[in-house]
């Protein structure tokens, strides 16, 4: 609803995972929308370059440090939970995970050697398993402002209802300090809108 009078808008899906499973972006998609997918899984990323070929879809890891190659904790060919926080790995893979590199870049930077580069970001979507944080901060608010960020934001050990923790929590204290409140939330998924 918040973007139906938006025809052909740009999305930047970091955590992409899959083009329509559980997928934040698929509805723009089939309304002529086009962006840049993003995520660890390599697999992932072959999904997007079938289903969405003229979208920028990149197998790599969103990260704010200078770092050429990070490490990422995943299980399996494909899932949903592949992370590059050590402590979310060790939460959702009980009995264990694989260790891979790869090559990290800043959002930035993916943004600005893609065919978006001057176009107005509408939305973004983070689900980057507790690197939300670090995503968030890898990207020039000045000159890429979206119009709605969806973001996880996990509230340790509390219900998503609590909003002490909420009004603390490091995500939350980064948008708002960009000027985004909160318009809509389920469970650990918040947007944010300015």
């Amino acid at each position: 609803k918040y973007f139906r009078n938006i025809s052909k808008g740009v999305y930047v899906d970091v955590g992409a995972y899959h083009p329509y499973f559980w997928s934040n972006t698929h509805l723009l998609f089939k309304n002529k929308w086009k962006g840049i997918n993003i995520d660890i899984n390599p697999v992932s990323i072959e999904l997007f370059k079938y289903t969405r070929p003229n979208d920028s879809n990149i197998n790599v890891a969103i990260s704010n440090s200078n770092k050429k190659f990070i490490k990422y904790y995943t299980k399996n060919i494909i899932n949903t939970m592949s992370t590059t926080n050590k402590y979310a790995a060790q939460t959702a893979y009980l009995k264990g995970y694989d260790v891979r590199k790869i090559k990290c870049q800043k959002l930035n930077y993916i943004i600005s050697k893609s065919k978006f580069k001057n176009q107005k970001i509408n939305f973004l979507n983070i689900d980057a398993e507790k690197s939300d944080l670090d995503v968030l901060k890898s990207l020039n608010f000045n000159k890429y402002k979206p119009d709605l960020i969806c973001v996880e934001i996990h509230h340790r050990g509390s219900s998503f209802k609590n909003e002490k923790k909420l009004k603390s929590h490091p995500v939350y204290l980064f948008l708002r300090s960009k000027k985004y409140k909160i318009i809509w939330r389920k469970e650990y998924s918040f947007i944010f809108s300015f």
